[in-house]
């Protein structure tokens, strides 16, 4: 008799724990918070809060402008609902984890270390969206969604956070609790909350979608990194790297205030409202290294994207506002830096757009006040935002070219075929020294604005000259440098070469090889640009250092080219090339009666791929 109440009473205690009815707990908030269950409705100041008040499974919370409400576990797991929000609190199970559906606004999840309750199972805290799934691993995250635009976005500030797009019609979309309908004027959302019997089913679902053996399009996310639904047909974007200044804001606004600047204050670089992105200096939280590639990354076949690293987001559309093309590669970090996309709220962290633009969910930038300065700045960000995939309005991307600072911040390497065509005039006799061969190329990345590259010619001779006896049949070129990125349109150069060129040694009528050191300075601009190719002019001059050799002694010179050259993207990752240029070089040889003035003159042309990584 005895055991059997003992058995009664274990039983009875699990039965607790699984249903238990108080799954979290309001222990702070600010303004007016609205608590929704079985039909009854409670509103709490969150200013007035003085113990816990515990929260019922199945409740719904709505905060108001400029109110938060922040709320704890058994476990010691934080939920901070941010303002105008709508969170539903659904289920705590002790075996399996809790269940929160955000309906509209944004909420942050500070989750303990996980426990495992069976095998290969822990309790997570799982939150759903209309359009994603996202889950705490550890972790501390910021979870948005956007109603009007449809987009869930997770910001990762600790551990690891695992997310993934679903479909509405999905059974674990929360737009099946809340129905919104638009109100006969337009102007207004009025909703209407359901119940739902199959929490537990849902619970499972979740744990099985994100963490099952057939999981699939399922992003993990750690420091530093965002990750977004911006596409109804495709995965969520890939996890990049936010702008490690609003990052640190962002993390340390534990209240989710989302307080903007005064549209009455000014805007310009001194505000003490706004911090500019740039430059990344002081105790900063360096986010964690990202797979795809900093510069965006697409892939039509697996519908996968990840836009350019460094940008900064928009916690309530949801939007991620890349890095500008000309953006600089910050090294430390690795990061773009972004200078014209807009500033930060130097206390919470939240986006502030450039003067007289604001950020609309479905949209993009619209103006406030047409200027000529505001007009030209929507053009460029929306366009950022196209080209990134990052508006409903997709574009397909994957065979634009990449700007000038995207070339300065990545490694090239390229092959192709070299046709020289020289003539050298030894006083008064002229001889053809034409040669064939190939070009290796390597470019290493830069930071943005310098990169270093070499360059490797490997040539035959083709000469036409038959009455001299010839010792040459192959030579080299060499080339050292650094190239400088001074805008989108121009550059300068330096190098150094090491050239194994042809000489005429009129004392035994022979061409030897004569190795040639110099140094070389060159400007470039861009003169014709389109979507698919780019064409540049160049020029430059190039000094020769005296040698001795031991049939002669090279004499220093000068010389100068110029020509023009022209690439054409086949994708974001390669592209061919061709630039043709001429040359004229003076230099002298002395000694064993070889005295000779050497003028060597003609023409250049390299055709070739190369290929970005």
């Amino acid at each position: 008799m005895l055991s059997t109440f003992k058995y009664s009473l274990i039983f009875l205690f699990i039965s607790l724990l699984i249903t238990s009815v108080e799954a979290f707990e309001l222990v702070s908030g600010r303004g007016d918070i609205n608590l929704f269950h079985k039909d009854q409705m409670k509103k709490i100041d969150g200013n007035s809060i003085n113990g816990a008040i515990g929260i019922n499974q199945d409740t719904l919370i709505m905060t108001a402008s400029n109110s938060y409400a922040r709320f704890i576990n058994d476990r010691g797991d934080i939920l901070i609902i941010g303002p105008n929000s709508k969170v539903t609190i659904e289920l705590k199970s002790t075996f399996a984890g809790d269940l929160i559906a955000l309906h509209d606004g944004n909420i942050r999840v500070i989750a303990k270390k996980q426990r495992k309750v069976t095998k290969g199972k822990f309790d997570r805290i799982f939150i759903r969206t209309n359009s994603a799934v996202a889950a705490a691993e550890t972790a501390d995250f910021l979870l948005s969604y956007n109603l009007f635009n449809n987009v869930t976005g997770l910001l990762s500030f600790n551990g690891e956070s695992a997310f993934k797009r679903i479909d509405k019609t999905h059974d674990l979309s929360a737009g099946q609790r809340l129905i919104y309908r638009r109100s006969s004027k337009g102007s207004q959302l009025k909703y209407k909350f359901h119940k739902d019997t199959g929490l537990s089913e849902k619970l499972k679902l979740a744990n099985d979608t994100l963490f099952g053996d057939e999981r699939k399009n399922v992003s993990t996310l750690y420091r530093g990194q965002y990750s977004a639904t911006f596409h109804d047909a495709r995965p969520a974007s890939m996890p990049v790297k936010i702008n490690p200044i609003q990052l640190t804001l962002l993390y340390r606004n534990t209240n989710l205030d989302m307080t903007l600047y005064s549209d009455s204050m000014d805007y310009g670089q001194g505000d003490d409202a706004t911090v500019a992105a740039f430059p990344l200096k002081g105790d900063l939280l360096r986010p964690a290294e990202q797979v795809t590639s900093y510069r965006g990354q697409y892939s039509t076949y697996q519908k996968k994207y990840a836009p350019k690293a460094g940008g900064l987001v928009d916690i309530r559309t949801g939007i991620y506002i890349p890095p500008e093309n000309d953006a600089i590669f910050d090294e430390s970090f690795r990061v773009y830096i972004p200078r014209k996309i807009g500033r930060i709220n130097a206390v919470n962290g939240n986006f502030v757009s450039p003067k007289n633009l604001k950020i609309d969910p479905n949209k993009g930038f619209v103006t406030v006040n047409n200027t000529h300065e505001s007009l030209k700045n929507q053009q460029m960000l929306n366009n950022l935002l196209k080209s990134n995939l990052l508006l409903a309005s997709y574009q397909n991307v994957s065979r634009k070219k990449m700007s000038m600072a995207e070339r300065y911040s990545a490694n090239i390497v390229g092959l192709s075929i070299v046709n020289q065509g020289l003539t050298h005039t030894y006083n008064n006799d002229e001889f053809d020294f034409s040669s064939r061969g190939i070009e290796l190329s390597l470019i290493l990345i830069g930071n943005g604005v310098i990169r270093p590259f070499a360059k490797f010619k490997l040539l035959n001779e083709n000469f036409e000259q038959l009455t001299s006896s010839k010792e040459v049949e192959r030579f080299y070129h060499m080339n050292l440098g650094l190239d400088y990125l001074l805008n989108e349109n121009f550059y300068l150069s330096g190098q150094i070469s090491i050239d194994e060129a042809p000489i005429y040694l009129s004392s035994t009528n022979t061409i030897t090889l004569a190795t040639i050191n110099s140094l070389i300075g060159e400007v470039g601009a861009k003169v014709i640009r389109s979507k698919r190719y780019d064409i540049f002019v160049f020029g430059g001059a190039k000094y020769n250092h005296s040698n001795e050799d031991d049939e002669f002694d090279m004499v220093s010179g000068f010389g100068f080219y110029a020509g023009a050259k022209a690439e054409y993207w086949i994708n974001r990752r390669s592209y061919f090339y061709g630039d043709l240029s001429y040359i004229n070089h003076s230099l002298s040889i002395v000694g064993n009666s070889n005295d000779s003035d050497i003028d060597m003159s003609g023409t250049i042309l390299n055709l070739g791929y190369r290929y970005s990584f």
